[in-house]
């Protein structure tokens, strides 16, 4: 039997939270949260996931839930995971790959949102730390190029690994990344593209982040660089969860709607979420609104609650972070991971989501408007903004039936 006894701190002063109890037998993995008294004590305090409401309970987690989902926010996912056992597997005869594993494995200074985690009654050493000037710089990201290729073939050396480990072991999602610090000493997240990419992808998510703001979308900077090869570009993307240096409580969509899983849920849910826990629910109503009408028009099929965030806003409220993760898919079935009222309805339809502009808080005439507009703005900036990252004729062409369909030519025809 497995046992760990921790203690979860907030910010840059390590506040204390509360305490997490863990213990695993076999397959089974189990945890125990309760807020520390001085946190419900403190003028600062808020609940950090509304399934952890603020008072003195514990709170229990198991099975395929062993963490609250709030820290599970913070674990990395297949490529973070594929990095740690690949580097446990060189360096460690132990290999227990466990929640618990993956939980402390990631870099304190990495990690998302606000959270920190150490050893209950170990002071003030936070588990895996890793300063700034331990993270790759932009001059770096060439040879780390060759790295991520050999962790994509489970060939690398235990050298390598040593020097990603930080770095690269610390975020969601299956593409490869790693967190670095830009040229201002701010921390970015590093989008590679994979050896397995049969089209420029990191070109594409560079392009409809800023295809985003144009669409009056909030969204991250991002610069594409050339990697050592014209094939291998990389998206270098500003991190919204610090602000000066500061870290920034989050929360995925899943966490919000204390979801178990992070499909099968709808996007009136999540409005309904913000209602009861948005700071500025009207304006990120109509924010949410208008970025299922661009993950509609560009064919964004990743849209699943974990593709969706929230930042802390003080009082115990949050509002929606930058968007991100909005990638085009050109060949697959107009379906959104997220339904928009009806999970039994997945259609990426326009019209549909106008049928239910009244749940974001918006008129019929109002919403045509916003589609009509937005639809407009793809059409006639997409394939410059894709030229400026860098494609070529061929793979604009590629792309072409991500933004050129039937949806789009409705929400056009709005404004007739």
């Amino acid at each position: 039997m497995k046992r760990a006894n921790l203690e979860i701190c907030l910010g840059e002063s390590g506040l204390l939270v509360g305490s997490l109890q863990y213990e695993s037998s076999g397959n089974r993995e189990y945890s125990c949260f309760q807020y520390a008294p001085s946190w419900l004590e403190s003028a600062e305090a808020f609940a950090i996931a509304p399934d952890l409401t603020l008072d003195e309970g514990r709170k229990f987690f198991r099975g395929d839930r062993p963490f609250p989902s709030v820290l599970t926010d913070t674990m990395p996912d297949a490529w973070g995971q594929k990095v740690l056992m690949q580097h446990a597997r060189l360096t460690s005869s132990k290999r227990i790959f466990n929640s618990l594993f993956f939980l402390l494995a990631v870099s304190d200074f990495c990690r998302i949102g606000a959270l920190r985690i150490r050893n209950a009654g170990s002071g003030d050493q936070f588990l895996a730390v890793g300063q700034s000037d331990t993270l790759p710089r932009l001059y770096d990201l060439d040879q780390f190029c060759n790295i991520i290729l050999d962790i994509e073939k489970n060939n690398s050396d235990s050298e390598a690994l040593r020097r990603f480990i930080i770095p690269g072991s610390s975020l969601g999602g299956a593409r490869p990344k790693c967190s670095i610090m830009d040229a201002d000493n701010r921390l970015c997240i590093a989008k590679f593209t994979s050896h397995n990419d049969s089209r420029a992808a990191e070109r594409a998510e560079a392009a409809m982040l800023r295809l985003a703001r144009l669409c009056g979308i909030d969204a991250p900077d991002v610069t594409l660089i050339e990697g050592p090869a014209p094939k291998l570009p990389i998206a270098v993307i500003e991190r919204f969860d610090r602000v000066d240096g500061k870290r920034i409580p989050y929360v995925s969509a899943q966490t919000l709607l204390t979801s178990p899983t992070a499909d099968n849920r709808t996007y009136t849910e999540i409005a309904d979420a913000i209602r009861t826990n948005g700071a500025e629910p009207k304006a990120d109503l109509r924010n949410l609104f208008q970025r299922i009408l661009f993950t509609i028009l560009i064919s964004n099929v990743d849209d699943h609650l974990k593709n969706h965030g929230f930042l802390y806003a003080g009082n115990g409220k949050w509002r929606l972070s930058p968007i991100f993760d909005v990638n085009p898919f050109p060949e697959r079935f107009r379906q959104l991971k997220t339904a928009i009222a009806d999970p039994a309805e997945n259609a990426a339809s326009v019209e549909l989501l106008l049928e239910h502009a009244f749940y974001f808080e918006m008129n019929q005439d109002e919403a045509a408007k916003i589609a009509s507009s937005m639809a407009q703005t793809v059409r006639c900036n997409w394939t410059q903004l894709c030229q400026e990252m860098g494609m070529d004729n061929n793979e604009i062409e590629e792309y072409r039936p991500a933004f050129e369909h039937r949806e789009t030519e409705f929400a056009e025809s709005l404004a007739e």
